[in-house]
């Protein structure tokens, strides 16, 4: 007996039977990316909100420092304005203490801004700079660490002025008084088990003190080195007034974008 096989059998499968087999691993595969896609989504937003947060700090303790620094800059300018007149009048030699007072080591020394950049070096270093998706807050952020390391271009200027105006001042000021001065400090901080705090200011010295006369060249030279000194720190002060708004621009923009309390 001949036997004929028939060709829609139990175990063949139709061309629609794959298609929806096909359909459906299609659909978990693209619903799997897209939970995917989304939980990275979600990680990105969370990491730049928090790069936001730590931003915000940074920039709000760069304003309190500006703050400080453009003051500390005000009150020395102030003082060699005054150093400045008691030498140009020779009322120096008479008034030797005032111009002791006025000193305090060194009225020109290398005052930095140093800013806290921890946020944005993550950013650069690590390439995160690409999670901040809101352009106008990526663009200020750039512009303020182009603004901050722009200004570095002082400091040479400043070590080179320092060193300049020691070298003279030595021949105005008696080590020997200025070491007599601040030995009281020095022995308490010798006598503490802690780290005394407060700065060497308003120290004693003698309410006579002979002074060394000027010759006419070091006179002329020592106002020069003030005057230049006193025009540097003054441009350094409108600089820090202009990281200053920027900063604070900048803090601004990052709180509003962010929604940061």
């Amino acid at each position: 007996m001949e036997v004929h096989h028939h060709a829609h059998s139990h175990g063949k499968k139709t061309w629609k039977a794959y298609f929806w087999e096909f359909l459906m691993l299609f659909l978990a595969v693209f619903c799997g990316f897209l939970a995917e896609y989304q939980l990275e989504h979600k990680i990105e937003k969370d990491r730049e909100k928090q790069f936001m947060k730590t931003m915000a700090e940074d920039l709000n303790t760069d304003t309190s420092r500006l703050n400080r620094l453009i003051k500390l800059r005000k009150d020395r300018i102030r003082d060699l304005d005054t150093l400045f007149e008691l030498i140009a009048t020779d009322e120096y030699l008479a008034k030797g203490k005032k111009v002791y007072d006025l000193y305090e080591f060194p009225y020109w020394d290398i005052l930095r801004f140093f800013p806290s950049d921890r946020t944005m070096q993550q950013l650069k270093n690590g390439g995160n700079l690409r999670l901040i998706h809101k352009k106008n807050v990526s663009n200020a952020l750039i512009n303020y660490d182009v603004t901050v390391r722009n200004y570095k271009e002082y400091e040479p200027l400043q070590v080179e002025l320092s060193n300049q105006i020691n070298q003279h001042l030595e021949k105005l000021l008696d080590p020997v008084i200025l070491e007599k001065s601040k030995r009281a400090f020095e022995d308490q901080q010798l006598s503490a088990d802690t780290i005394l705090t407060g700065r060497l200011t308003n120290r004693e010295f003698p309410n006579l003190i002979t002074m060394s006369t000027l010759t006419p060249a070091d006179k002329k030279i020592f106002l020069k080195y003030l005057d230049q000194v006193k025009t540097l720190y003054l441009q350094l002060m409108r600089d820090h007034m202009l990281v200053k708004k920027r900063a604070t621009e900048t803090l601004q923009l990052v709180i509003s974008e962010y929604n940061i309390k």
